[in-house]
Parts: structure tokens; C-alpha cells; sequence
């Protein structure tokens, strides 16, 4: 089996969206043991995913991440994390008529647990709608077939970076999935281009904070490619539309 092709046909993305058949996820789970390359592209994304959730959730304590991604994986519904709130209460109320004020203090902080618990609760199901949005997308993506999807794989600066570009050859659209790409530095930003006959076309800069809330993002059209290639480029270069920095992935169609 030709690995990278299986990889680029879209089914990392299928399997870990859920939107994978019973036999499909089957086999995937089995080349998975076999072939580490596989493993990894599912782990990158995976991760990718786990960004997208914790951003949409609004930076939730570091408690709170296995949660949301075990409601993310389980699709089930989100349970209210234990707060331990009746046992405490309970410890007070007992000794209510020692101090009124010690009383009040307890239901305060009982309201603020109850309160903090309803944020959390409400953080999952935000970040839980962020990854059923971006299964949906893509899904539609996938069924279309006028779509040409395009995995692009890491180069020789960045070999573990990877991303995946969707080209609708009908409407010229173009949909970038920011799989597993590092953060820029303060100075520079990505920038995403179609290739033709060895030519590239600018398809538009990448907003890195923009695809860590969204990995999925619409770029500029392109009416024409054979391949599409991410690199890394000076903010301030005197003309952006040529490249002149460092081809950090790329992939043919």
C-alpha cells in the first residue's frame, strides 16, 4: 500500500471527525499499528483539533482538557463536572448557628462553584459545536465532486508539519486545513500558494491566530493547479505576491 496516498485521500480527517464508515474505521485502526507515518498524521491532527476546542471553549483551566476532549471523541452528552460543592456545604451547615457569618460565606462560595461549573459546562458544549461545525464542512467538502483535496506534507525544515488544502474546481474555491503547523515567528507569517507548471500563485497570507479558533479557513480562488505549497514569509518583504521564504509543506493533487 502507498501510504502518503492512502493519507492523502482524506481519511485521517474522516476517522477523526466521526465521518468515517464502520469498515473504513476498521481498517484505518489496523494500517494505524502498521505504518507510523499514519499514526502520526492522525496525532497531528488530533492535536490540531484539541487547539481548536480549548480555543472555542475559551482557554479553560488545564483540568478541564481531558474533559472536553473526551465529550469532543464521545459525542455523548456533556456530564456537569463534580464540584464537590455538597460535601462542603454540608460541613458548614452543621455549624450554621456558630456564626452567621461563617453561613453566608459558605452559600457565597457554593453560588460561585455552582456558577463556575455552569461557565465549564457551557465551555464544553461551545467547544463540542466548534468540532461538529468543522466535521460538517468537511464532510460537505468531501461529498462534493468537484472538489479536489490536496494533503500537503512537511518539507525538509519542517518535516513534521502538515495541512491539507480542498479546491473546488467548479467555483475555484479554496479551503486550507491547518493540520499540524507550528506558530510563526512575531516577524513572519505563512503564506498559501497554487502551483502551475512550476509558477506560484498567491492565494492569500495565513492569520495563525485566525486558524488556531478555525482550522479551516476559505483562501483566495484559484482557477488553476497542479499542487499547492505553504511558506514561511517576512510580514514587511516589499512584494508579497512572490514567494521568498522557506517551503514549509507541499502537495500535489
Amino acid at each position: 500500500m502507498n501510504i502518503q496516498e492512502y493519507i492523502s485521500s482524506g481519511i485521517v480527517e474522516s476517522y477523526v471527525l466521526g465521518l468515517a464508515t464502520e469498515e473504513e474505521s476498521r481498517e484505518f485502526e489496523a494500517l494505524c499499528a502498521q505504518y507510523p507515518e499514519l499514526l502520526r498524521a492522525r496525532t497531528d491532527f488530533e492535536l490540531a483539533l484539541e487547539k481548536q476546542a480549548l480555543s472555542a471553549a475559551g482557554a479553560p483551566p488545564a483540568f478541564v482538557k481531558e474533559n472536553i476532549l473526551k465529550e469532543i471523541r464521545s459525542g455523548g452528552k456533556v456530564i456537569p463536572l463534580g464540584s464537590g460543592t455538597g460535601s462542603s456545604f454540608n460541613r458548614w451547615k452543621y455549624v450554621a448557628a456558630a456564626s452567621i457569618i461563617l453561613l453566608a460565606g459558605s452559600m457565597a462560595w457554593n453560588i460561585s462553584m455552582i456558577s463556575r461549573n455552569a461557565s465549564l459546562s457551557k465551555n464544553l458544549y461551545k467547544a463540542k459545536e466548534s468540532i461538529m461545525d468543522l466535521a460538517a464542512e468537511i464532510g460537505r467538502l468531501q461529498q462534493n465532486p468537484n472538489v479536489k483535496m490536496a494533503s500537503l506534507r512537511g518539507m525538509e525544515i519542517s518535516p513534521q508539519s502538515t495541512a491539507t488544502v480542498y479546491w473546488d474546481t467548479a467555483s475555484h474555491d479554496v479551503y486550507l486545513l491547518a493540520n499540524n503547523l507550528p506558530a510563526p515567528p512575531s516577524d513572519k507569517q505563512y503564506q498559501l500558494w497554487a502551483l502551475l507548471d512550476g509558477k506560484p500563485v498567491d492565494l492569500g497570507m495565513m492569520d495563525f491566530t485566525v486558524h488556531q479558533k478555525k482550522l479551516l479557513v476559505r483562501m483566495k480562488n484559484a482557477a488553476n493547479a497542479q499542487a499547492f505549497a505553504i511558506t514561511l514569509e517576512k510580514m514587511d518583504r516589499p512584494d508579497p505576491s512572490k514567494p521568498g521564504g522557506d517551503m514549509v509543506v507541499m502537495g500535489k493533487l
